[in-house]
């Protein structure tokens, strides 16, 4: 084998090397590069995101530790729907079971902070406590003044919650929303709300017969009376003026400038990410899992409500964020072997990339004496 066709080879190996170096990089370690979320914020979390079963797999209790750090300079989101004594839903979660949670969370020396400290954090890198936790309510349900905010009064845990502008006080369907009144009291006593949209919470063909179904803030959806799919600058314009409506909105009745959004079914587009800071909305959050890092304005959340939630396992998995978040978790591939594996392949890539050099030096060098001859 020549010079040149090793050389040509290595070269296909280091290319391929370092797009598999990058992938594993993203997707396990991606919360310590946060310049990564503002650079590619929809690759890294197409990337990032975890595919495994469940990230609960395995877990069990265990003992309370009153004084335990798990994590640091990190904020973990949590995400909560509808609470009920009863739940009919399965996106509801329990008013025992959210009780217990705010208990074991206490307990275990978790800190609740606000959305005006996470912004801080995520926009100036402003210091948090370890274990930071900030508590997130979509939808604005009446069930977050009836029984989720009587508990995050007696806890004295900040909230924020996103409320769906255009629907404030609508009393349709199994779920009906909370009203002004409502909304401003609980502004009172420590929640915090921003937008969810005006009213883009639904999901729009993108195709002709009502077909491929996609959440609204997420791409140019069909237009049936004209039988065409909506332009790239209708799209935009529809979003700006569905946003901007919602900023109007809170600010007339809350009497404060919305700066957060948390995408309805976590859809967005880069499209929607640059409208959102032209509208001074600098904060946004999707639906997937994941510890937050200063400097991502995206930023992750993890699922804490649901019929089948239970208390003692959230509190664990909040505990191992740091491991089983961030990145696939997978009951075969623990966090160690995880690090090993990086490290082999980091080793194995740098080897590759010295035998590239060494062997590109030689063939320069005869390239040099030919032409020298």
């Amino acid at each position: 084998m020549t010079i040149k066709s090793k050389f040509l080879i290595l070269t296909l190996v280091l290319a391929l090397g370092t797009t598999a170096l990058g992938l594993l990089t993203v997707r396990w370690y991606n919360s310590y590069f946060p310049s990564l979320h503002r650079a590619v914020p929809a690759l890294v979390q197409a990337i990032a995101l975890d595919k495994s079963p469940s990230a609960y797999y395995g877990l069990q209790p265990t003992p309370t530790e009153p004084s335990g750090v798990y994590y640091q300079d990190r904020v973990l989101v949590l995400m909560y729907h509808d609470v009920s004594p009863e739940p009919q839903d399965s996106k509801s979660l329990s008013t025992a079971a959210f009780e217990k949670q705010l208990e074991l969370m206490k307990a275990n020396n978790f800190k609740w902070i606000s959305m005006n400290e996470y912004r801080d954090f995520i926009l100036h890198s402003a210091p948090v406590p370890d274990n930071a936790v900030l508590l997130t309510f979509d939808d604005g349900y009446e069930s977050l003044y009836s029984h989720a905010y009587p508990l995050l009064k007696r806890f004295e845990a900040p909230s924020a919650a996103f409320l769906i502008a255009g629907k404030v006080g609508e009393r349709k369907g199994a779920f009906p929303k909370a009203t002004w009144d409502q909304v401003r009291e609980m502004a009172q006593g420590g929640i915090d709300f921003f937008s969810h949209t005006f009213n883009s919470h639904h999901y729009v063909p993108t195709a002709p017969g009502n077909k491929e179904l996609k959440p609204m803030l997420a791409k140019p959806r069909y237009l049936k009376k004209e039988k065409r799919m909506e332009t790239e600058d209708e799209y935009e314009e529809r979003v700006t003026e569905d946003l901007r409506q919602a900023n109007e909105v809170l600010q007339r009745e809350l009497g404060k400038p919305n700066y957060a959004l948390a995408f309805p079914y976590g859809a967005h587009s880069q499209a929607v990410l640059d409208i959102c800071k032209r509208l001074g909305i600098d904060i946004t959050f999707t639906v997937r899992a994941g510890l937050n890092a200063a400097g991502q304005t995206n930023g992750y959340r993890l699922n804490a409500g649901g019929t089948d939630n239970d208390p003692a396992l959230q509190i664990e998995l909040m505990k191992k964020a740091e491991k089983r978040l961030n990145g696939t978790y997978s009951p075969f591939l623990s966090p160690a072997a995880r690090k090993y594996v990086f490290l082999a392949s980091s080793a194995a890539w740098l080897l590759v990339g010295l035998l590239w050099a060494w062997t590109g030096w030689k063939l320069l060098r005869r390239r040099n004496r030919d032409v020298g001859l």
